[in-house]
């Protein structure tokens, strides 16, 4: 296999594959005249040497081309406009345009937009991965394109990265709840490939440790990033589960639990308090007063921004990792328990 960075030429995947290059062009073109089992092995031969993003780069890629891939798990989520649009500004500050793609917070999906991005000759990825091993980073790092995660991280050999203190963050939603006598506290947490999910969710736990409370059977429930969490109080509601809070994952999240409740007859925050945590109202004004926890997302585009240009610069820098603090937004979806 070519070393790391190395332009993949038709010959190697003709060599990897035992094929000849003829029949190798045929796979790499959708072409007709081979079967689906050799275009099949060609293909992945082609994906683990990196060939696909070398070709569409383009083997003769030199210079820069003032555009950079922005690449989110959901654009119909409002906390991943707002990033777009934060990220935007600080590239069209610094000269720079960007594509937008959407990964519907799907590997294959994301994986297929890196490529996508590599075929515009990108400068650079800002990428909010969907799991910890995301192939597209590697076909970035195999093509030598910068990437800076954003949002979310991986725990080891990740690449620069801005996110927010997720751990804090989950604290601060958990304690404020418990400080308000709140007891039975149903956590909607995300996923655990998800490094902000992960983080927010110790971050929950350890504030319930430290009031000596325990978390109450039945009462932690992983949702979707995007998928409805509504299901899961809906399925809790029908068995009679009691809780007087909701401490959801996200804003997003934590609309729909206010929104199933209500269909419910449950009274937000009179007989269940909520708090979400992005602090979408900081940007977009809702007519649910939700309390929240706060993040710079601002910043997190700004910061970002500053990672590329840097790595630009300085390609062997070691790698950075930028955590941004947040704080607790009281509003009116939580109030004093009974």
């Amino acid at each position: 296999m070519p070393p790391r960075n190395a332009k993949t030429k038709l010959q190697d995947i003709a060599r990897l594959t035992g094929h000849t290059v003829g029949t190798v062009s045929k796979a790499l073109h959708n072409k007709p005249g081979i079967s689906e089992k050799t275009r099949a092995r060609i293909l992945e031969a082609a994906r683990e040497s990196g060939y696909i993003g070398n070709a569409l780069a383009g083997s003769l890629r030199s210079g820069t081309s003032k555009t950079a891939a922005i690449i989110l798990g959901d654009i119909a989520n409002p906390l991943f406009s707002i990033f777009a649009k934060g990220l935007m500004d600080a590239l069209g500050r610094n000269g720079y345009s960007a594509i937008l793609l959407d990964s519907d917070e799907d590997g294959r999906r994301e994986e297929r937009a890196v490529v996508t991005a590599l075929s515009r000759n990108v400068d650079g990825v800002f990428l909010c991965p969907t799991r910890e091993d995301a192939p597209g980073v590697e076909l970035l790092r195999r093509n030598g394109v910068p990437c800076v995660l954003i949002g979310r991280s991986f725990e080891s050999d990740s690449p620069d990265c801005v996110v927010f203190d997720d751990f804090r963050g989950g604290y601060l939603a958990a304690e404020h709840l418990l400080s308000l006598g709140h007891r039975r506290i149903l956590f909607l947490v995300g996923p655990e490939c998800v490094s902000s999910a992960r983080e927010r969710k110790r971050g929950c736990l350890a504030a319930l440790r430290d009031a000596n409370v325990a978390c109450g059977e039945g009462l932690m429930q992983e949702v979707g990033i995007t998928a409805d969490a509504s299901q899961s109080i809906e399925r809790l509601l029908r068995d009679g589960e009691h809780f007087t809070a909701v401490c959801a994952f996200s804003d997003y999240v934590a609309w729909q639990a206010i929104y199933v409740l209500n269909e419910h007859g449950l009274r937000v925050p009179e007989d269940v308090s909520v708090v979400g945590f992005d602090d979408i109202q900081s940007e977009i004004r809702l007519p649910v007063p939700l309390t929240t926890i706060a993040c710079p997302k601002r910043l997190l585009g700004e910061r970002a921004v500053e990672l590329f240009l840097r790595r630009l610069a300085r390609p062997d820098a070691p790698m950075e990792r930028v955590c941004l603090p947040v704080s607790l937004v009281e509003r009116r979806t939580a109030i004093e328990h009974g």
